[in-house]
């Protein structure tokens, strides 16, 4: 698996502010996705659940090139621990 976080503050292209962290298979399609966003509130996605009123898992395969332009924010590789411990301790709106 990999492992990403993102955060949409500080782009230029006008993309709605929020932190994300991604698990990705190895063929670049999320496995688990947990989002952020600026009034505290979070969602999470996984393959077993990729949608409900609240938003979607994200459905092409992630570009590792593409995500890393400073234009779009910041993308940072994680740990899995790190990603682990996120997403068992957020609360989420879709729990």
């Amino acid at each position: 698996m990999i492992y990403r976080f993102y955060t949409s503050y500080g782009n230029t292209l006008g993309i709605d502010e929020f932190l994300s962290y991604s698990e990705l298979a190895e063929d670049g399609y999320w496995s688990r996705y947990l989002e952020i966003r600026p009034d505290g509130t979070a969602v999470r996605y996984t393959t077993q659940r990729d949608a409900d009123e609240f938003g979607i898992l994200p459905e092409k395969t992630w570009d590792e090139e593409e995500a890393a332009k400073p234009g779009y924010g910041i993308m940072a590789p994680i740990s899995a621990a790190l990603f682990e411990a996120v997403w068992s301790n957020t609360r989420c709106l879709n729990n």
